[in-house]
């Protein structure tokens, strides 16, 4: 794969985060349960023109950061390794977030001083408030768990097929790439309940409305957790079949990845629409009003509230509640993942990329090194040495595959128990067989080095 092809591939699979993040954002500042950029209003203060004229300039400055980091991605198609491409891409997702919500705080922090000053509030300000007139069965019915059986059961089919083979490269791909989507299908069985379990909508006084939000709400979450299990069961039963074809791996990873960007985006502002056009038409004048709680408008934070889960204040998804404990590990834990986790994997990217291989000849040991990826052979124990001019058709198992760099367990065509450590670009592989049926495959960072080293293995092994 070329290096263009590659950075491309990278592009696609994070680009998507730009333009979805920017809809979703923009779209904040239409009210939906009376609540504007994640500022509760009343009915009429929705259209006093200040509003209207904040709302403008959030959703400018919105799509103004998305034109700005779409033209920082131009920068990754020029960048010459992988390597530092992906790290581009890391950074520019990572900016995203931050600014995209930094945005959003400060004009969260203009409208609450507008309506501090009008003295736009509600009786409810401040309460957990509950409606205890909406029956249970009018907040919708869920789904049998039944039905997330099938898809569990055909993802399945290729870890047992994995298990069977006699492939041990095999073996080990199919358990990873299908154990990897029937734990998705998995998640899905487990987590659909949770949505029952949350707190229904509140948004006024009419318990009509406010079981329908909810009936919304819990029915499309419904239906992402099938297409999620559904999605997940028939990838893990493409990448099987399709095991040794990298070209249907990538399109299928492709189609599963946009299928369900696009069931989520359809399901999340189908409940937004609908949780914007249900309190506007029911008439009623009072509205629940929980802005203290919410800091920002971004992050929930409420010592009276037990619940550690709680409902997004607009769309389906969920948040936590910041003043329990265990919300703050889990938050504690995402941030820790998105900004320490995501900079050191592009910092041991960089650096395994550009750490020099290194090999010598010992005291009768063949040594190879390039950072954790380490071989001893006693010369005593080679069985075989060639040196190939291509390699063999091959498939990774657990490791490193980049361009510049595929490096750890690798599946190779006509070689058993490989582990590999070299650039693919090169024309230049020392494969040195083991006599307890042990093969690793190298090259050093140039093709004349490769051939001198080979060239000095061979004169050791006839001394």
């Amino acid at each position: 794969m070329s290096d263009l092809v590659a950075i491309i591939l990278l592009v696609l699979c994070f680009y998507p985060v730009l333009p979805i993040m920017a809809a979703v954002m923009a779209n904040e500042a239409k009210p939906k349960k009376n609540i504007v950029i994640g500022c509760t209003l009343p009915l009429t203060a929705q259209h006093d023109p200040r509003v209207q004229g904040i709302c403008r300039d959030y959703k400018r400055r919105i799509w103004l950061w998305f034109f700005i980091l779409t033209a920082a991605i131009v920068p990754a198609f020029v960048i010459k390794r992988t390597s530092l491409a992906l790290s581009w891409l890391f950074f520019c997702v990572l900016v995203a977030l931050v600014m995209f919500f930094v945005v959003f705080a400060r004009f969260n922090v203009r409208l609450r001083a507008l309506k501090a000053q009008e003295g736009w509030v509600t009786p409810y300000s401040g309460a957990v408030v509950v409606d205890i007139g909406a029956k249970p069965e009018e907040l919708g019915k869920p789904l049998s768990r039944w039905l997330f059986i099938p898809p569990l059961i055909v993802s399945l089919i290729p870890c047992v097929l994995a298990l069977t083979s006699e492939n041990v490269g095999e073996r080990w791909a199919g358990l990873v790439m299908a154990g990897t989507f029937a734990l998705c299908c998995a998640l899905s069985l487990v987590f659909y309940p949770l949505i029952f379990r949350q707190r229904a909508d509140v948004v006024n006084s009419d318990s009509g409305v406010n079981a329908a939000l909810t009936r919304v709400r819990r029915y499309n979450w419904g239906k992402v957790w099938i297409a999620m299990a559904w999605l997940s069961a028939l990838l893990a039963v493409t990448l099987w079949f399709f095991i040794d074809n990298g070209l249907v791996f990538m399109i299928a990873t492709l189609v599963y990845t946009f299928a369900l960007l696009y069931v989520c985006l359809r399901a999340e502002f189908a409940v937004r629409r609908a949780q914007e056009r249900l309190p506007r038409e029911s008439g009623a004048r009072d509205y629940v009003d929980e802005d203290q709680y919410w800091v920002w408008g971004l992050f929930y934070y409420n010592p009276n509230d037990r619940r550690t889960m709680i409902n997004d204040r607009t769309g389906m998804g969920m948040g936590l509640n910041m003043a329990r404990p265990a919300g703050k590990i889990v938050m504690g834990i995402c941030a820790a993942l998105l900004f320490l986790l995501l900079p050191a994997m592009s910092g041991w990217f960089i650096v395994m990329d550009f750490t020099p291989r290194e090999a010598r000849i010992e005291d009768g040991v063949l040594y190879f090194e390039h950072l954790t990826e380490k071989y001893e052979i006693p010369l005593g124990d080679i069985s075989s040495l060639e040196l190939l001019d291509d390699l063999p058709s091959s498939r990774r198992v657990a490791g490193t595959g980049m361009d510049t760099l595929c490096e750890g367990r690798f599946d190779v065509e006509g070689y058993e128990n490989v582990r590999i450590s070299l650039d693919p670009q090169q024309d230049c592989y020392i494969v040195v067989l083991t006599g307890e049926g042990l093969t690793r495959i190298f090259n050093l960072m140039s093709e004349a080095e490769t051939e001198e080293f080979y060239a000095e293995i061979e004169a050791a092994l006839k001394s």
